[in-house]
């Protein structure tokens, strides 16, 4: 075995002969639908790419509503917006996530709750959720992380009991399983990203999905500069131009429309992710069997009730004992080089993240003292998110699982080399 690539030697895998599949992929088929949309003149409002797929949408998450607007961020605060949250009430959430599913919190005015999470999954820990849930708690955001699912029977069960929204964020999780129902069919509303490194993309974009026609009425006026829309079946309608009532706002809001041409991208991408998907899981679960056998690797828990598994990124546990007490930095590094792709850390707590500063914007935030006191992401202890993270998260981009096995095989023989030398390191 040659020396480590970090050191001088040869990589495991050679990007420059060797790629990895591209990420974004696309083909003829975008660029004509792009072509169409260009020339139909409809660039954007309602129009017909948009319509299918929100159609085709929540078809395929099996909901009665889709609709698709700007981002995923702005998608979950309008979820929280449209469950009429604000102002006194608490939302708990996990504290390994991206920033934004807090941030969209304080943007309605209610006090973001972190709680920890399970080691083996990096989800939301429901025993967390329980003890966290005072009488100001309205609602629950699970965030199905990277390869894994939140533990969505628990969630519901806890959300019946004391009368509380469940909002699924599912920007990782676009065609995840749970016991056979699509991730963002569970909750009351399930929140997604098109953001360009996520499965489904159109560079930027976002989606909600729910079974409720209340609250998508509310969610399509808070995505549409707070209009309410003309009864299906006018003739405009079905043009697919979008005709909306202007006579007062249903419900006060901006514009949070998407275009034509991210839908028009979106449609043959949805048509290819159950594809994708599948193949990704094969590569995963393969990949799992490889790793497992070796020191100081663990794969993360698949939980026995996702049906189907959707991957975000590929991610791990590291052991630093096994490898020599190697700092989980420096493991990152090596695999990194070995394999010709960055090898990421876990998101960093939100109790510790230099994105996630409410206290950077008094003007907005500081409605009081106490609100003032309770958004301090510092208040929390989160040691389950703080050890995943500066301990032992690996994260790779989910495109390494979109080629044939012999790409598996070189995943698992690089961290083996990074295993075998780490006494050199």
């Amino acid at each position: 075995m040659s020396k480590l690539a970090i050191l001088g030697g040869d990589p495991v895998r050679n990007t420059k002969t060797n790629p990895w599949p591209k990420w974004p992929f696309w083909d003829n088929k975008e660029e004509k639908a792009l072509i169409e949309t260009l020339k139909s003149g409809i660039w954007s409002y309602n129009g017909p790419m948009e319509k299918e797929f929100n159609r085709m949408y929540a078809e395929f998450n099996g909901v009665k509503h889709a609709l698709s607007a700007a981002n995923g961020t702005v998608t979950l605060q309008m979820a929280l917006e449209a469950c009429c949250i604000g102002l006194g009430d608490e939302v708990i959430l996990p504290g390994l996530t991206w920033q934004a599913t807090a941030a969209t919190i304080l943007d309605v005015n209610a006090t973001p709750v972190l709680v920890d999470v399970c080691e083996d999954t990096w989800c939301i820990d429901p025993e967390k959720v329980r003890e966290a849930i005072t009488p100001r708690t309205k609602a629950i955001i699970p965030v199905h992380l990277y390869g894994s699912f939140a533990d969505m029977d628990e969630i519901m069960k806890i959300a019946k009991e004391h009368d509380l929204y469940v909002i699924e964020d599912c920007a990782h999780k676009h065609g995840g399983e749970w016991k056979g129902k699509k991730a963002g069919s569970i909750g009351d509303i399930g929140s997604f990203s098109f953001q360009l490194s996520k499965i489904l993309t159109a560079g930027e974009g976002g989606a909600l999905t729910t079974n409720s026609f209340s609250l998508f009425e509310r969610l399509d006026a808070l995505r549409n500069c707070g209009r309410r829309p003309e009864p299906q079946g006018s003739s405009e309608t079905d043009k697919g131009e979008g005709l909306y009532f202007d006579e007062g706002n249903f419900l006060q809001s901006g514009n949070y429309r998407i275009t034509e041409f991210q839908a028009a991208i979106l449609i043959e991408g949805l048509k290819r992710l159950p594809e994708q998907n599948r193949l990704r899981e094969q590569n995963a679960l393969y990949l799992n069997s490889l790793l497992k056998d070796i020191p100081g690797i663990k794969p993360m828990r698949r939980d026995n009730r996702e049906t189907h598994e959707a991957y975000y990124n590929y991610s791990f546990r590291y052991d630093s004992k096994e490898f020599r007490d190697l700092p989980v930095k420096k493991f990152r590094a090596a695999l990194s080089e070995e394999l010709g792709i960055e090898v990421a850390a876990s998101y960093t707590p939100l109790n510790k993240c230099s994105l996630y500063v409410p206290h950077t914007k008094p003007a907005r935030h500081k409605l009081n003292d106490k609100f003032w006191e309770n958004i301090d992401p510092s208040r929390f202890s989160l040691p389950v998110c703080d050890r995943i993270h500066y301990e032992e998260s690996a994260c790779i981009h989910h495109k390494v699982l979109m080629g044939p096995l012999s790409d598996i095989d070189m995943i698992a023989e690089a961290i083996s080399k990074v295993w075998q030398q780490a006494g050199n390191l």
